[in-house]
């Protein structure tokens, strides 16, 4: 049963994305640098004389040579290839002299990173012993996606020894897998016969005091987070690797799209965003002119949060301890009439990367013209900012966001008097209006105090919206707030929850997580508005229990008091 499971949650996750051709520099060691070339003696690159694909040549070899002369058997066009060991297009005695000599003078092929690289995968470099000593082999490969690539290396004088043993125990595991399975992975685990510092490209430097080094789809270095367990922080996991290669995968499709597809304009680059608590950083931005912008079919904002160390390099050592509600703004020129477009919730101490569909907010930057980008986390903010939008004209635009009217905004406690809080809100809606929606941020921070049941972060909270006085009526709720292990489970960190945080970061929130992008919950209302006319929309909030639907609770002040930060909006598209 485990191992049907596996096979079909790894294909779902393979990527068949366009390939990103080799870099040719320059390269680095540091993190987000391009890695270079290198080139390991691999006991797991199967190699001529290996009959039975178990990357040895052995006795075994020998019988299944014999066994094809006496014509007992037939080999496969694959094995074929690999018992002619002298290339001469024939398979005969001296085929099996030479592969009795490789028993004897056996030496392992070479697996060359560039050379391999086909594009759309990703590689794991795992030189730490005490990693791949553990018994979780089972479970790194059951989380993993199919494009990842496990490169183990040591400095351990008896590394061959060690590497035959830690081959054997994933060849046992291999053994359970159908055949075509079984061979995909031993092409994706490579295990070097040489010590590490007898190599002569960059790997001792770039591995030195490193348990693991990742390189993405991109050809980039990436630096691999805590591999403990965050319920109670004990533990230093394997499978935890498989994280960081969903992680990529993420990336890869979200942000690798074709880029005659879109326009950019970039509002921050690797910028240094540092100050006091909650500060901003602001940047006048030049957008199109209007008829430029009803020609674009969506707009989406990349971000990259990275984070200096000491030399100014990127580091997760360089970032915040804590989540914190980071907002993208887009004001007035003055400054004023700033509303928020863009929510991320950051991780704790690691660098987050992310591109949101925030197609419904190109209505904030109309006409066009120069308008303020604003961006501001609610801590003490530590990071090399790197901000884009893009534009995309690859799709036909029937109609566009071209007016947005604000409705509840701001951070409100949640206790009984949050209906009061957020009463009724009237909005007019033009003639012209082809299609009117309802689009929010709302998530929900505080816990701990008495009484309050973990809310609002750990706490069920539904938000119900209702138009016209009941003519519709649609709702917001958040099931996974509480559960233990939401946010890190392997379809969630899918969807670009930074994995392998320095916190608890695997609890599930009321519409978050920590390191993930927040998505505007978007509401198409168009059939149940009258247009042209006045509207009106009422909104309740309550604490879930069960079926049940109470008032929030009453925070006593000792503690973080619960509170949700809602920014909606009306959009109208024409």
């Amino acid at each position: 049963m485990f191992f049907k499971k596996l096979i079909n949650y790894s294909l779902l996750l393979l990527c068949v994305i366009k390939a990103q051709d080799f870099s040719p520099g320059p390269y680095g060691i540091n993190y987000f640098d391009v890695a270079g070339p290198f080139t390991i003696e691999d006991l797991g690159v199967r190699q001529a004389g290996d009959l039975d694909g178990n990357r040895f040549i052995d006795l075994k070899d020998i019988l299944l040579y014999t066994s094809y002369l006496d014509q007992e058997i037939d080999f496969s066009d694959e094995d074929a290839m690999y018992a002619d060991i002298n290339n001469d297009l024939s398979i005969d005695i001296i085929d099996i002299i030479l592969g009795i000599d490789k028993i004897f003078n056996f030496s392992p092929a070479e697996w060359d990173f560039e050379n391999s690289w086909i594009g759309g995968e990703s590689y794991i470099l795992i030189p730490s012993n005490t990693l791949w000593q553990q018994n979780l082999k089972v479970e790194l490969l059951q989380n993993s996606p199919l494009n990842v690539h496990y490169i183990f290396l040591s400095n351990l004088d008896s590394n061959y020894e060690h590497m035959i043993e830690l081959k054997n125990e994933f060849d046992i595991i291999l053994n359970q897998f159908d055949a075509e399975l079984k061979n995909h992975w031993l092409a994706h685990l490579h295990f070097s016969a040489k010590k590490i510092s007898d190599y002569d490209d960059w790997l001792s430097q770039g591995l030195a005091n490193r348990q693991a080094l990742g390189i993405n789809q991109f050809q980039l270095l990436q630096e691999v987070g805590s591999l403990s367990n965050p319920d109670g922080f004990v533990g230093n996991y394997l499978s935890y690797l498989a994280h960081e290669a969903l992680f990529y995968d993420y990336e890869w499709n979200v942000l690798n799209e074709d880029p005659s597809t879109y326009d950019e304009i970039t509002v921050f680059e690797r910028e240094h965003y540092t100050g006091g608590w909650a500060s901003t950083i602001s940047q006048i931005v030049e957008f199109p002119s209007i008829d430029v912008l009803n020609n674009y079919s969506g707009m989406s904002i990349e971000l990259l949060r990275g984070c200096p160390d000491a030399n100014g390099n990127y580091s997760d050592q360089g970032c915040d301890d804590y989540d914190r509600i980071a907002r993208m703004y887009i004001c007035d020129e003055d400054e004023s009439n700033c509303n928020e477009a863009a929510r991320w919730i950051t991780p704790f101490d690691r660098q987050p990367h992310h591109l949101t569909n925030i197609s419904s907010f190109i209505s904030m930057i109309k006409p066009g013209g120069n308008k303020i980008v604003k961006f501001q986390e609610s801590g003490w903010p530590n990071s090399l900012l790197t901000m884009r939008f893009r534009f995309y004209h690859d799709q036909e635009v029937l109609d566009t966001p071209q007016e947005f009217q604000q409705m509840w905004v701001g951070t409100i406690p949640f206790n009984p008097d949050y209906d009061e809080n957020t009463p009724p809100i009237v909005f007019n809606v033009p003639d012209n209006a082809s299609r009117v929606e309802f689009v929010s941020y709302i998530t929900g921070h505080g816990w701990g105090s008495n009484g309050t049941y973990n809310c609002a972060e750990f706490c069920n909270s539904k938000h119900v919206f209702t138009v016209n006085g009941g003519v519709h009526e649609f709702e917001t709720s958040y099931p996974e707030a509480g559960d233990l292990d939401y946010c890190m489970e392997p379809e969630t960190i899918a969807q670009g929850v930074k994995p392998n945080q320095y916190g608890t970061w695997g609890y599930g929130r009321a519409g978050w997580c920590p390191g993930q992008d927040v998505h505007p919950v978007v509401t198409d209302i168009t059939d149940y508005i009258a247009i042209g006319e006045e509207n009106v929309m009422d909104y309740d909030g309550c604490r879930v229990q069960g079926n049940n639907c109470l008032d929030p609770p009453i925070c006593q002040g000792d503690g973080y008091c619960p509170e949700i930060a809602i920014a909606s909006y009306i959009i109208i598209r024409y």
